[in-house]
């Protein structure tokens, strides 16, 4: 009895422990995910059949031995982000099946002799992840010894970390003749000499260094010649010129590569790289397939080199991205070598993938496209409705870059002829920094049947170019975003567009083309998937999706639209629609019934996450929507923020959940205002009736003398103020002393002033807002610490609100003991509706002044 109730107690210790860990099943295995559950040793009372286990980011220190012995069926081992730094001799006892074994990001001494020993029972391991380790121990001068690798039969990828001086010789590497890949996270080595990888097998394919910023002193040619079948190098970040990176393929001349990987290769002090032909000798000779060559800041290249390869045919993905290649044309000529670059294209017949982005300046954040994915034929769809930027497995902001560029002067009209690979089917040249030419350009390519993915956002083009083919466009995806969508519209530009199904027009400045957004989306007739986020749209026509029937995806966040735009009922397909971070308030009964009618047929997606949403008892029956519809939110939860009638912060889950006790009056006060309108209606129309009927004659005398100065005063706007004024602190003394004397005084305007007319215990933001909105003009007073209040910025959004729906008449900038330059570019959009004045202090400035106050040609 007493055993009974002891194994009662232990299966249900079992039960509740384990289910702090997510047991999953998983291809017929049960996997224990044990993540983040802050456990100090490892849980023994898992179950015993888990072949996998996950004890990621906890707090574990120390493996004693024995622990793992229960879960003789476990293949699979994780113990990233912990605490590790003691694992004991038989850590891993009875582990015999497993294969794959990560404890990255510890603090393990892989260099003592009880490391090897803890690895011994583990011989069917294929994988093994010791990176991000020993610190500090790296970069002690004497020599590091690595642990004994020989009894890891099996071993096919090891990832660890490279000392300054690794010792290898006693590591037993000769032994893993299934060794292929290798990967040195952190590379702290002083120096690539021709012995340093000496003692590593000659199986390893592919071999990766990562962060070799230490003080590397000497490089030597031969430094991998101790891999005769390598068919993968990857070096990204590493403090050495460029050229001595070259150098290192000498050995793998006359080899055929799958990938040669250079990023972020210069010296601790960077200087700009102009590539030669000595640089390239040894690359030349290889027949490569991907080839890298990315933020080496590399600005030119002598002719005959870079572009001149004796395998051309071998290349099938290129990307030169990160460098400072300048473009003198918007024909894409690498510098002044455009004949190097049409050779290369004619000959490079196998060419699917070629990058030439975030060039001509240093970007800080750059993007590349996953290279795996673009190769893999079952990805395609994928890629090009979402971008050649996903990922295979797990997944692990805004600017707006249409800034004006210096411009280049004007030439007269010219014609290049661009010759791509016949198979290039991704072109991706985005972020392009560069002096544009205004020009009647006209381009015209040949091989473009195969190309189906074309990147070239955020250049500075005033002028889109003509475009003809040889063979119909057929780009199935276009990412044109941070271009003014404005300069897409002419009839050379249509062929391009015709077929494409995911259309990227982000920072595309949609909002000057209101009025003519069908125009711009006439352009694309089958485009499937639409994103027009960031682009401050208040307004989208009526007809704007007129032509796009296809269209089922259409993301529109980011944007200032205070309701679902209608445009987007009429499009028969739409199945997602984003409209996150705008200025919905509710989504009115229209629309909700247009939405369900559309989950009815399938599955439709909805985002709706930071808008100013509103509870209150006129938007009631959309919380109750919410909660009862079949629509699939961004939030699955519904829980969104939202603002009560009172003014305060909650959201729609609490409010549903209170729903009766936060909306039992609505319905008794619409009764009351019901009676009480049915009441002043039964007057309104009853007096006014007799008396109409009694003086008609004379009523309509009285209306015939005065029927024109009483529709213009009702169509006069009423302002509480002539002047909305705003400046810095250092223009305080100034404007009270001279300015507002001058204005008030002599030309008795009424002048709102922050620090004198706004009330005290109200929000400052509503009183800017109310005063903003109740100002007939404002006048800014720009000086040189203008920007630095950041309430001048919440002015300045105002302003262009308010100009933007017409009421503001003028928008004066005094710019004094400051230069023009300093004016705010958060203005640019309006810029064509505001004076600037060079103030002097003189009767001219207030000439100046007074001229653009009272006249409407100044």
């Amino acid at each position: 009895m007493p055993t009974l109730v002891y194994l009662i107690i232990s299966l249900i210790n079992v039960t509740a422990y384990a289910h702090n860990c997510r047991i999953i099943r998983q291809d017929n295995q049960t996997i224990a995910d044990c993540t983040r559950l802050k456990f100090k040793d490892v849980p023994t009372d898992l179950p015993l059949d888990i072949a996998g286990l996950d004890l990621s980011y906890n707090q574990i220190s120390t493996i004693k031995n024995n622990v793992f012995e229960s879960f003789s069926n476990l293949t699979t081992l994780t113990m990233d982000f912990n605490n590790l730094h003691t694992l004991y001799e038989d850590a891993f006892k009875g582990l015999k099946h497993l294969r794959w074994l990560s404890m990255n990001h510890n603090h393990l001494n892989i260099s003592s002799k009880v490391f090897g020993l803890v690895l011994r029972p583990l011989l069917r391991l294929q994988h093994l992840d010791i990176r991000y380790n020993i610190n500090k121990t790296l970069n002690k001068e004497k020599p590091m010894v690595y642990p004994y690798f020989g009894n890891l039969s099996y071993l096919t990828d090891l990832y660890m970390d490279l000392a300054e001086k690794p010792f290898l010789k006693l590591c037993g590497f000769q032994k893993l003749m299934q060794l292929k890949t290798i990967k040195f996270a952190k590379c702290y080595l002083n120096q690539m000499s021709n012995t340093t990888l000496l003692d590593l097998p000659r199986t390893i394919t592919a071999i990766f260094f990562h962060e070799c910023f230490g003080r590397i002193t000497i490089v030597e040619a031969d430094f991998l010649k101790p891999f005769p079948s390598l068919q993968i190098l990857s070096i990204d970040g590493a403090a050495i010129p460029l050229g001595d990176a070259l150098k290192l393929l000498y050995p793998l001349m006359q080899k055929n590569m799958t990938s040669i990987t250079f990023k972020g290769i210069e010296p601790c002090i960077p200087k700009p790289v102009f590539i030669t032909c000595e640089m390239v000798k040894y690359l030349q000779r290889i027949c490569v397939k991907t080839l890298v060559i990315a933020e080496c800041n590399i600005v030119g290249y002598e002719g005959k080199s870079l572009l001149t390869l004796d395998y051309p045919e071998c290349l099938h993905n290129v990307v030169l991205s990160g460098n400072r290649f300048s473009i003198a044309r918007f024909s894409i000529a690498l510098g002044s070598h455009f004949g190097d670059l049409v050779i290369f294209m004619k000959k490079a017949i196998n060419i699917r993938y070629f990058d030439l982005s975030y060039n001509a300046i240093s970007f800080n954040n750059i993007e590349y496209c996953n290279l795996n994915v673009l190769e893999n034929p079952s990805y395609r769809n994928e890629v090009y409705s979402k971008g050649c930027k996903i990922k295979t497995g797990t997944e692990t902001g805004i600017e707006n870059y249409n800034s004006e560029l210096v411009k280049a002067q004007i030439v007269n009209e010219s014609k290049v002829t661009i010759a791509l690979p016949a198979k290039l089917t991704f072109l991706r040249v985005s972020h392009y920094m560069t002096s544009y030419i205004e020009t009647e350009q006209k381009l015209i390519v040949t091989n473009a049947s195969n190309l189906r993915y074309l990147d070239f956002s955020y250049w500075q083009i005033k002028q889109f170019p003509q475009i003809y083919s040889d063979a119909p466009f057929n780009v199935k995806y276009m990412d044109i975003s941070g271009l003014n969508a404005s300069i897409l519209i002419h009839k050379t530009s249509i062929p391009v567009f015709q077929n494409v199904q995911t259309a990227i027009l982000k920072n595309a400045m949609l909002s000057l083309t209101t009025g003519k957004n069908g125009k711009v989306f006439q352009l694309f007739p089958v485009v499937e998937k639409l994103d027009i986020s960031y682009n401050n749209l208040w307004y989208l026509d009526e007809d704007a999706f007129e032509t796009n029937v296809n269209l089922s995806n259409v993301n529109i966040a980011h944007n200032l639209l205070p309701a679902i735009p209608i445009a987007v009922m009429n499009l028969p397909h739409l199945s997602k629609l984003d409209i996150s971070y705008n200025r919905l308030q509710t989504i009115n009964k229209t629309f909700r019934d247009w939405i369900d009618e559309k989950s009815y047929g399938g599955i439709f997606y909805l985002s709706i996450e930071g808008n100013s949403l509103k509870c209150t008892c006129d938007t009631s029956d959309f919380i109750m929507w919410l909660f009862g519809t079949n629509v699939v939110f961004d939030r699955a939860n519904k829980n969104f923020s939202c603002t009560l009638t009172n003014g305060s912060e909650s959201n729609t889950v609490v409010v549903y959940r209170r729903f009766h006790e936060l909306f039992s009056n609505c319905n008794s006060k619409s009764w009351l205002r019901l009676g009480i309108g049915l009441l002043v209606a039964f007057v309104i129309f009853t007096v006014p009736l007799a008396v109409i009927f009694n003086f008609r004659w004379k009523i309509t005398f009285w209306m015939y003398r005065n029927f024109k100065r009483v529709v213009e005063d009702r169509l006069e706007r009423k302002y509480n103020h002539d002047i909305y004024l705003s400046y810095a602190d250092d223009m305080l003394q100034w404007v009270q002393g001279d300015f507002l004397q001058r204005i008030e005084t002599s030309w008795h305007m009424n002048v709102c002033v922050e620090d004198r007319d706004f009330q005290l215990g109200v929000p400052k933001a509503d009183e800017i807002a109310n005063a903003i909105a109740g100002s007939k003009h404002v006048i800014f007073i720009m000086s040189e610490s203008y920007k630095d209040n950041e309430w001048n910025k919440f002015v300045i959004e105002r302003v262009t609100f308010e100009k933007c729906r017409n009421y503001l008449q003028k928008i004066i900038i005094v710019v004094k003991h400051a230069s023009v330059n300093s004016v705010p570019h958060e203005l640019d959009g309006i810029l064509q509706y505001v004076t600037i004045i060079n103030w002097a202090d003189n009767e001219t400035g207030w000439d100046k002044l007074r001229m653009s106050l009272f006249t409407d040609s100044f």
